[in-house]
């Protein structure tokens, strides 16, 4: 049995790594057990602390608050972190979603990167950028730009606003991710909290991404943005783990990034422990 530890399965109904998960594995099941057989295994997500019982439990190092106490060198997210090392230490085995983040877990013990894995089914190139631009009431003619983020300094709203005001020509697609995390960019096309569809065809009614986080991961969103194939503008290239080419969406499968490519990886780590699903 594989066990889903999961901090939340699907915050704003979307299809996350948990619910794919569940859908490709489907003997898995979501909760917390009691106790663990020879052929049993938890995948845990980190911020939860270690599940004190015996057996193989996976942890899943994805936050990256070890990247902000790093960048900010604050206090403030020392309670979490330590949750996520104590995952990490008394875990059989430890899984991060790009090698940039496994030198913060090697100390712990062996590392493998796993990516999260992005529904290139769902966020891919659509046609007839003019029609999608109509939809969404957004200007036919004009460059357009997108950003998707909050107000938190980690993801770089300030730099936006700058490159916005440098760049007067451009006009922006923004999307908030929750009412609670969403400012107000004035002269853009506002969004907040929108579907993972609706995320798929803003991405095709804009010309580029822009990229201007403070971490060098780049976050869920941006990998989604590059299996549309839009260009990525990078602010800070040096911060960042890699130069996407100019066609982004190869660089996804390239990297096995996408879901049919994680899938065969989770079946061989699997398969390696002695797990049956």
């Amino acid at each position: 049995m594989i066990y889903l530890s999961a901090e939340v399965v699907s915050g704003l109904g979307e299809d996350t790594f948990w619910t794919w998960f569940k859908r490709e594995f489907p003997s898995s099941s979501f909760g917390t057990p009691k106790h663990l057989n020879d052929e049993d295994i938890v995948l845990r997500y980190s911020t939860l602390g270690f599940l004190p019982i015996q057996g193989k439990q996976v942890a899943l190092c994805w936050e990256l608050y070890p990247d902000m106490k790093e960048l900010f060198r604050t206090d403030q997210w020392d309670s979490t972190l330590e949750r996520v090392y104590q995952t990490a230490r008394y875990s059989t085995y430890r899984t991060v979603a790009t090698d940039y983040t496994k030198k913060y877990y090697q100390k712990f013990g062996s590392v493998e990167t796993i990516p999260i894995g992005v529904n290139t089914d769902l966020f891919r190139p659509i046609k007839n950028k003019k029609a999608l631009r109509k939809k969404y009431g957004i200007p036919l003619f004009q460059k357009i730009g997108i950003w998707m983020g909050t107000v938190h300094p980690m993801k770089g709203y300030a730099n936006l606003l700058q490159y916005s005001e440098d760049n007067p020509d451009i006009h922006w697609i923004i999307i908030w991710k929750t009412p609670r995390e969403a400012g107000h960019m004035p002269g853009a096309n506002n969004f907040t909290q929108v579907s993972q569809k609706v995320l798929a065809e803003l991405f095709n009614c804009a010309d580029f991404y822009l990229v201007s986080g403070l971490l060098r991961p780049f976050f869920m969103v941006e990998w989604e943005a590059m299996a549309c194939n839009l260009p990525m503008v990078i602010l800070n290239k040096k911060s960042k783990e890699f130069v996407p080419s100019s066609n982004p969406r190869d660089d996804i499968l390239r990297m096995g990034w996408d879901r049919k490519s994680v899938k065969k990886t989770w079946e061989q780590f699997l398969l390696e422990r002695g797990i049956k699903w």
